[in-house]
């Protein structure tokens, strides 16, 4: 995915940051871009097909021994921040989003590892320490 992209990157030069996280991946344009005259729909339309194709291009460059078994589809979406600030705020939020999501999946299979079931991991770290049942 990242390799995407970089690939999305160099073929769109008004698109100037990409912050991937997961499945997601975020494109900004610069803010004085004319691209496709600002369309929102053509802009996510070839934006995305052009990820989702170098996707299937390069599936074999990284699992050279597993065969793509159905074709990959992503979807997308375009929001319009009116200022700098208010698109940074986003980006932070996305960033410490991530953060949390990365610590609950590393403890997740820190607990799997350790022998607890997947339910009662989720419970663990569902539930707040002091109304945790002697099973867990």
């Amino acid at each position: 995915m990242n390799s995407c992209a970089v690939a999305v990157l160099e073929e769109f030069e008004d698109i100037h940051f990409a912050y991937g996280v997961s499945d997601e991946y975020i494109f900004v344009l610069k803010k004085e871009s004319e691209i496709y005259k600002r369309q929102s729909s053509k802009i996510i339309s070839a934006v995305t097909s052009f990820f989702t194709s170098t996707y299937v291009i390069q599936w074999e460059n990284f699992f050279p021994q597993k065969e793509l078994k159905y074709p990959p589809s992503f979807d997308g979406r375009a929001v319009c921040y009116p200022t700098y600030n208010i698109l940074f705020d986003y980006l932070a939020w996305r960033q410490v989003d991530c953060h949390i999501n990365n610590q609950y999946n590393a403890c997740f299979w820190m607990l799997i590892k350790s022998g607890k079931t997947k339910t009662q991991s989720q419970y663990y770290l569902k539930v707040p320490k002091h109304e945790k049942k002697k099973s867990c």
